[in-house]
This record gives C-alpha cells, structure tokens and sequence, in this order.
C-alpha cells in the first residue's frame, strides 16, 4: 500500500517545491524582515518566491554540478547550505548592492516615505512634537527610541519627554520620564533638532 502511494506520488511537484519555492521562500521572509515591506498574502508574492528561487537555482546547480558531493553527508550538507542557508544571505547581499547604488546616485531611496528616511539614518535628535490640538511636546529620540517604518510609518516611542520654554528650547528632561508613545494621528508634525 505505501509503494503503491509512492509510485502515484507527484515527484516533480516536489522536486519543484523543493528546488525553487522553498528557497525563494526563505529569501523573501528574510527580505521582508530586512527591508520594509508590506504584509501580502502568498497568492501576491508567488512570482517574487519562483524568481528568488530561480536566482538562487542558477547560482547555486553549478556549484553542485562543479564540485560534485558523492558522500551521502556531503551531499545532505550541500543541500542544506545551497536550499536553506545560501536563500537567507542573498537578501541582505542585495540590500547591500542597492545602498552602494543609492550611495553613489544610480537607483532612488528605497525608503517609501521621509520618516522612513530619517529614523532609518540611526542619528539621535531632540524632536519637538507638535500636536493637532496646537500643544507641543519636546522628546529625545535615541538608542532606546523606535520609529515604525513602512507599512506602519509614524507610529514613535521617544525614550524621553523633555520641558520646553514657550520659545521651544529643551529644558530638561522630565523626571522618572519613561519617554512617550505616539501614533500618527497624535501629531500633525515633528521637529527634529540635532543633539549638541
């Protein structure tokens, strides 16, 4: 009974699962993580999996066809580092080739929007928060501090609220501050100043 289901089973679908979507796959959840992206269903994504999957295959075949594992271990380790490992490093390689291209001017920022710009460089800032209402609030933006970034662009924690005098100038911070959290509905825009 079980050689008869193995004899009808769809070995080529497998072959192709496993040669092409599995490792596409595994370099597109890496993507997303490194690169902001935002959330699509499976049925959206598939040509991007088969792509990464047919990259990752035409690097990866004539490594194997050169070095030609005959050991069973060999083989087995082969397959892991070409199918697993090799799909989760291709994603920040080309992360990286696209910063040197926007370094030097050849393609667009990827980020989608300036506040991703701006939180992405990584820089501290004192922000100035200014509220629909008209009120202001002053905040230090640093190691600790989070900005979402694309799809969830505006959403802020700043580490720490600070007083401001009525021209706008820091203070200091408020005591026992634990910062403040902020969703793009908060606020009709932030100043940024840099950190003396």
């Amino acid at each position: 009974m079980v050689s008869d289901l193995f004899k009808e089973f769809d070995w080529s679908g497998l072959a192709f699962f496993i040669l092409f979507v599995l490792p596409g796959f595994i370099s597109l959840k890496v993507w997303t993580q490194i690169v902001p992206s935002p959330e699509r269903p499976l049925k959206d994504v598939i040509g991007e999996v088969i792509a990464f999957g047919i990259l990752n295959s035409a690097i990866v075949a004539p490594l194997l066809l050169f070095w030609r594992p005959s050991e069973t271990q060999t083989l087995y380790i082969s397959l892991v580092v070409g199918l697993v490992i090799l799909p989760a490093v291709w994603p920040f390689l080309l992360a990286g080739t696209v910063r040197i291209l926007q370094r030097w001017n050849i393609i667009l920022i990827p980020e989608r929007g300036a506040s991703d710009y701006v939180f992405s460089l990584g820089e501290p800032f004192f922000i100035i928060v200014h509220l629909k209402d008209g009120r202001r609030i002053g905040g230090y933006y640093g190691d600790n501090s989070f900005a979402g970034l694309f799809p969830d662009s505006g959403h802020l924690y700043l580490e720490e609220v600070w007083n401001l005098d009525h021209t706008g100038t820091f203070i200091d911070a408020v005591p026992d501050t634990k910062g403040i959290v902020l969703k793009p509905d908060d606020y009709a825009f932030l100043e940024l100043k840099s950190v003396p």
